[in-house]
This record gives structure tokens, sequence and C-alpha cells, in this order.
């Protein structure tokens, strides 16, 4: 892992096509500006491992000739995890 240094205001620049730029500093966090063409995908992590877990699941479901089951699950946890956060937000 390459490990930089930089202050607000300041950039990196990746490859041709890619510059981040460090915004602000606020505390505990860091405020990043991405210019990249649009056919680019940029994802937070925790976003791009979800997205790469379901197509995982999915190829995995087809192989065994369960793949229309596949849309079937996700709905449910998707219907799940609403249920959850709704229930949260009622709490607070």
């Amino acid at each position: 892992m390459l490990v930089l240094t930089r202050k607000a205001e300041e950039s990196l620049v990746i490859g041709e096509q890619i510059t981040l730029t460090v915004l602000a500093i606020e505390g505990d966090r860091v405020k990043l500006g991405i210019q990249a063409p649009r056919e680019i995908p940029i994802h937070r992590k925790e976003v791009w491992d979800a997205i790469h877990d379901q197509v995982r699941l999915a190829e995995i479901l087809a192989q065994d000739g369960h793949g229309e089951h596949f849309e079937q699950l996700r709905q449910f946890l998707a219907e799940e995890l609403n249920e959850i956060l709704s229930e949260s937000l009622t709490k607070k």
C-alpha cells in the first residue's frame, strides 16, 4: 500500500484520468473530491464489498441451478433490513 500525506486543497493524480483532492479536514474526518470520467464507478469500500458479495452469490446460485431464487432472496433481505431500520428509527 502506498501511503501519502496531503493537506487540505492538495491533490493526487491517479493514472491519466483521476484526480483526488483533499477538500477539508474536520476532526477525524476527511472530505475528498474525486474527478474522474463518468464511466469509472466510484464507491465507498463497504458499498463495493456489498455489490461484489451479491455478484458472487448470484454466480454461485446460477452454477447450482438456483439463479431464479437469488432475486427472491435479495428482495426478502432488503425487506427485512427496511423493517429493522424502520423499527430502529421509531424507537428514537
